[in-house]
Order: structure tokens, then sequence, then C-alpha cells
């Protein structure tokens, strides 16, 4: 017999656009295609996010956060609830899931939480730690479901929440396009065709880490390019360390753009100079653009990149060897580029979008399940 089709609300924060927001766009236009799932979303504020899945034809709903207090935010989303009954609301960011649940009371919503990163305590604030997981243990409370993007991660999350409502989903490896003509990477920063490039795809904050691509650059031959394609809080403070060091003659700036796979496939290596990852999605589009990728081991990194010719992975900290594995995969093309194809259709089976949503699908089912154990 079919199932009954489930209604699912996601909510996420829309105007952002980075690797957490891509996972989200990708994983609703996988949801599309199975007819027992229904899918609306809740945006706060307006973004690229919007753009992406109103062009998909997923219903959406934005409630802009400027000029509200956390209150009057989840009064609106109270609001929009109210006439709605839906199986499962999805959250992906500690703000939507306090949100979600107060908005929720005296009611206990069927909740699933994706925890997209997790900073270890060393990397983050002290109250900001607390209030991330005092808002974990409280949906555990609820009887939310939570679901981990990394081994890494889901270890972590089973020592405080317990196995019973944790799984670990891994993210799903994206569709790229096409270069289009105009968008030619080199010809755009100045550079011939023959140019050797390395770049850093991802936001300019601190845990990504653009500040050690620099250090990194800085310790390479002349000869190789480097690009920072992306946008953030350090972006200034990068761009005058390159202009008062040698490194302006070799490091470009492309800033924040709306989809950055174009770029991505062009580069001859993707370093990954993160300082925690969850499991990230710049790499997953490295392979299915054939990008070979050298990156720190942290986080759930070694869960895709996996130590051959084409994802070398690092110890954090090893600057040195880093740089060395960078020149490395230059300066062999041929097994680099063999074993890029080794490694893309390894990833390709591991993350396919398929399995994805139907292990979702699964959490779903679980979490929406009448009279289940709290």
């Amino acid at each position: 017999m079919a199932q009954p089709q489930m209604r699912v609300c996601h909510i996420v924060t829309g105007d952002g656009w980075g690797g957490l927001e891509r996972v989200v766009s990708v994983l609703l236009e996988g949801m599309l295609q199975y007819s027992d799932l229904k899918i609306n979303v809740v945006l706060f504020n307006h973004g690229q996010l919007t753009a992406t899945l109103n062009e998909l034809g997923i219903e959406t709903h934005v409630i802009q956060e400027e000029g509200r207090s956390f209150l009057s935010l989840c009064r609106q989303l109270r609001s929009w609830l109210s006439d709605k009954s839906f199986d499962v609301i999805h959250v992906h960011r500690y703000n939507e899931l306090a949100a979600a649940m107060v908005a929720s009371v005296p009611r206990s919503p069927n909740l699933v939480l994706t925890v997209h990163g997790l900073q270890p305590w060393s990397q983050v604030e002290l109250l900001l730690g607390v209030k991330c997981w005092a808002l974990m243990f409280i949906a555990r409370l609820f009887g939310a479901y939570f679901v981990a993007v990394s081994n890494e991660i889901e270890g972590r999350l089973c020592k405080v929440l317990g196995r019973s409502r944790t799984t670990r989903i891994v993210n799903p490896i994206p569709s790229v396009p096409k270069i289009d003509e105009g968008q030619n990477l080199r010809t755009i920063l100045g550079w011939s065709a023959t140019q050797r490039l390395v770049g850093f795809v991802g936001r300019l904050e601190f845990v990504k880490g653009p500040d050690l691509f620099l250090r990194i650059a800085s310790m390479c031959s002349e000869e190789i390019g480097f690009v920072i394609i992306g946008g953030g809080s350090m972006e200034a403070e990068l761009v005058a360390c390159v202009q008062a060091t040698d490194l302006k003659a070799r490091v470009r700036f492309l800033g924040q753009v709306q989809d950055a796979t174009p770029y991505l496939r062009q580069l001859d290596v993707l370093a990954l100079t993160s300082r925690h990852e969850g499991l990230p999605m710049v790499v997953l589009e490295a392979a299915s653009c054939g990008v070979p990728v050298v990156a720190f081991d942290v986080g759930g990194v070694g869960e895709v990149v996996d130590g051959g010719a084409a994802a070398r992975l690092i110890r954090f900290g090893d600057f040195p060897g880093f740089v060395h594995a960078l020149e490395n995969v230059l300066s062999n093309d041929t097994a680099v580029r063999n074993g890029v194809l080794l490694w893309a259709t390894s990833v390709r089976s591991t993350f396919s979008l398929q399995g994805v949503v139907k292990a979702y699908l699964a959490v779903y089912r679980a979490a929406a399940r009448p009279g289940k154990c709290k």
C-alpha cells in the first residue's frame, strides 16, 4: 500500500550563500522527485537561497529578521505555522531550532535537526558553545531527531544525546554546470591560459582558514597563482595582507559569486585550509568537477578526502607538508588525472543524492511516527 504524503517544513536562514545553503538547495531539489513528500520552506530573510528555491518551484515563505526581536520572529513563525499541519519540521541551524521550539509551545513538534558543523570547544566562545549544546539537549527532551553529516559529529552527539535519535547522513554530491565562455577564470584574473592555479573557495571566516591559505601561498613557488573565491568578515584584512607583501603579484580575490562551481572546475587544485569542517560541500563539488584536493585533516574531511593521488590529506598545522602536496599534485599530471577519475567515481557512489534523500525519508518517518517514545 502506498505511503500517505508526508508534509515537511524546512526552516533555514536565507540571506547567506555558503556550503550549508548549497546543501539545502541540492537536498530539496532531490526531495522534489518524491511524490510522497510535500515540501514547504520558511526562510529567515531574502537571499540567493530564496531565488534558487523559487526557481525549483518550491513553496517558500520569508520572514524578515531585520528590526525584529527574537520573540517577534517566533510570533511570526507561530502565526504562519498555526493553520498548517506539518508532519515534520526540519531545521539546519541552532537559531532556527530555538525559533521552532518557541513557536511550537505548548505543542511538541516532530523536529529534525541537521548538524552541519560542530566546532570543538577550543575553537568557540564558551557561552556560544554552551548555548548550542543546551538547545540540542532541550530539543532532545522535545523528542527531536539529530542528523550528523560526518562520523566525527555523530560520535560527539551520541556521547551527549544518545544513539537512539542520532544518525549520520552525508551531504549529497551536486551536479555542476558547464563553463560559460564569459566565465574563463584565468582571463578574468588577468593570467595566461597556462597559469597553474590553486584556489580557496568558501566563506572568509576564521574557521575556514583563509589566513592559512595565504600563509601556504607565501611558502609556495612563485610560479603558482592563487585565487580566493568568496566573501566574509575577514576580506578586508586578507586583502590588506596581500597588498602589504609580495603576494600581490600572485594572489587574486574574485569576491562573492552566485555560483562558484564554474570557477572551481577551472582550478588545478582546490586547497581546503579550514580549522574545522563538518562534511565540506566544496570538496564534493571538486570531486564532481574532477578537481584534485589538498586538505587539512579536520572534522569530517577525511570521510571524503581519501589520501589518494588526487585527494591529499595533511595533518592540521603541517604547512611544509601542505606545500609539498600542492606542488606534487601540480607536477604529476598523469598520476593525478588517473587518481581523480577513481576518487570522483567513489565519491559519486558514496554521496549520491538519491541515497541521501532516502536516508532522510527514513528519519522523517521515524520522527512522525505516532506514539513514538520521547
